[in-house]
């Protein structure tokens, strides 16, 4: 019987990552069995009784690897509860603009497994781990380096996708 909760990610630079790593670390203090992985990483969910997936926003959109990871999944992850979440520079304003527009680049994926959540948190820039091609689009947008994350909202959304969870 599938007793997991996976929490599959897709990143660039990291800072998804540690997203991830805090829905796993806040999920397993509430006596939950997860496994944080790297999406690629993913091959079998038969573990598994629920799946969070997240992605950066990248150009407007999710990487395509979980997007080709929902694809592939799309039966099964249509019997199981799933949560997306994704991370993106343009979330630190707050506005409801930018946040329409985060939410906007899950929308390919939500056609494909409508989920019973999403979360869309601030990232984090640092200029020093990008590519040389990332650094140029960087500086031509002006865009403000720093980490952006807000962890503490990221472990108060794992606790409510948690409760969704268990509903579903």
């Amino acid at each position: 019987m599938a007793d997991r909760i996976l929490v599959a990610y897709a990143t660039r630079y990291g800072s998804t990552a540690e997203v991830a790593e805090a829905i796993g670390d806040e999920l397993r203090k509430a006596g939950e069995t997860v496994d944080v992985r790297p999406i690629t990483g993913v091959t079998d969910l038969s573990p598994y009784r629920a799946a969070i997936i997240g992605s950066p926003i990248y150009m407007g959109k999710w990487l395509p690897e979980p997007q080709v990871f929902i694809e592939r999944h799309q039966q099964h992850l249509q019997s199981i509860p799933v949560a997306y979440f994704t991370v993106g520079l343009t979330v630190k304003e707050g506005t409801p603009e930018f946040l329409r527009k985060a939410e906007a680049s899950m929308d390919q994926v939500r056609l494909l497994v409508n989920p019973v959540e999403v979360g869309v948190f601030p990232g984090r820039l640092d200029t020093g781990r990008l590519s040389i091609a990332d650094r140029a689009i960087v500086k031509l947008i002006r865009a403000k380096t720093g980490d952006f994350r807000d962890l503490g909202a990221v472990r108060t959304w794992a606790r409510a996708v948690r409760e969704k969870i268990a509903l579903a």
